[in-house]
């Protein structure tokens, strides 16, 4: 994972997932579209597809607008996870409930002693200037990574916001079909009152939107909440010739070197990168690895019943209700992110057992 400040953008780059922190303000969705803007530039996206995005983007961004403060008993995200090295550089983690802000007890008045000699004037304290979105736990976060290869390629953006769930207690309804049902009902859609934003995004993108429970990248916080995302298609980017239909052209693209690389990984290796990734998450000291170098093939038990597999160049994923997804070597963040979903959703349906009951 890449932090990345609001300036001094460097693009997106194959196995790397890119994070900015937004404002949690009104000019949220202004700095997300001149984040996209600037960051997809190389990607090689057409004009009209490239101007869709930025809108997009923006429409996410705004969609963070409504989410509640991370602290407090009615955050989304409350529960915090840190991540700091330890002396010999392997990740350690701690957790407990969400800092809260100290109450500070007024000084007691005291009476004024008669004036005698005038008292000297005390200087007042300097303003702390508030610290960037990158330093604030629960801000929002614009993601941008990579997925697939060749023609398959896509480049997937990701919005985070620190609310678990959605104003109206369910997400915003999108599909036509559905909202032509509600109307023969005589009911309102969703999102003719929150989800319009949701709704263009689900037309610009055809259909290739989603959200799920995941944590936040920045800051070295694991705050809960979710990610509202879109994907679009992007076989150029990274290559090295424009026209990559050609075997030639292609044979030098990125694509294939970055296959190639993948192709050389071990299942141990590939471990190692997921491990890392899902230590920069929180999960540091909860994730228990086997290895079997004869077999080539490394295993990852997250929680009881989630259990990320490498072997023969494919990491696969399963969770109580079975498998759940399967990718190369080279979409190592994918499989991350997803490890990450499947937990976070664990997480929710133990917590509403445990309010049922």
């Amino acid at each position: 994972m890449r932090q990345q400040g609001i300036d001094g953008l460097r693009g997106v780059h194959a196995g790397s997932c890119h994070a900015w922190p937004l404002p949690a303000d009104a000019t949220c969705a202004t700095v997300a579209r001149r984040v996209f803007r600037d960051a997809v530039a190389e990607v090689g996206l057409q004009p009209d597809l490239m101007a869709d995005c930025i809108l997009m983007a923006s429409e996410l961004a705004a969609n963070t607008l409504h989410a509640r403060a991370v602290a407090g008993p009615s955050g989304g995200g409350d529960w915090l996870v840190s991540v700091a090295p330890d002396m010999g550089g392997e990740p350690i983690s701690s957790a407990g409930p969400a800092p809260q802000t100290p109450q500070i007890t007024p000084a007691p008045q005291i009476t004024p002693a008669p004036q005698i000699t005038p008292a000297p004037q005390i200087t007042p304290a300097p303003q702390i200037t508030p610290a960037p979105p990158a330093l604030q736990a629960g801000c929002p976060e614009l993601w941008l990574y990579l997925r697939g290869l060749g023609i398959r390629r896509e480049l997937v953006c990701k919005v985070f916001d620190c609310s678990r769930g959605w104003r109206h207690g369910s997400a915003p309804l999108v599909s036509r079909t559905s909202a032509q049902a509600l109307a023969g009902r005589g009911l309102a859609p969703v999102h003719e009152v929150a989800g319009r934003g949701l709704q263009l995004v689900h037309e610009l993108s055809g259909g290739r939107w989603g959200h799920h429970p995941t944590r936040a990248r920045l800051g070295g916080w694991g705050v809960r909440g979710k990610a509202v995302w879109f994907a679009v298609p992007a076989p150029l980017a990274h290559a090295r010739l424009v026209d990559v239909t050609g075997l030639h052209a292609y044979t030098l693209s990125a694509d294939v070197t970055a296959a190639r690389a993948n192709e050389r990984l071990s299942a141990r290796q590939a471990a190692t990168q997921l491990q890392s990734m899902l230590a920069e998450r929180g999960f540091g000291g909860r994730v228990v690895r086997g290895d079997q170098p004869a077999s080539d093939m490394s295993v990852l038990s997250v929680c009881p019943g989630l259990t990320v597999w490498c072997r023969s160049g494919v990491v696969s994923l399963t969770t109580p209700e079975g498998p759940r997804g399967q990718w190369s070597y080279a979409d190592l963040v994918e499989a991350a992110e997803q490890t990450v979903r499947r937990f976070e959703e664990l997480e929710l349906s133990l917590d509403l057992a445990a309010a049922e009951a």
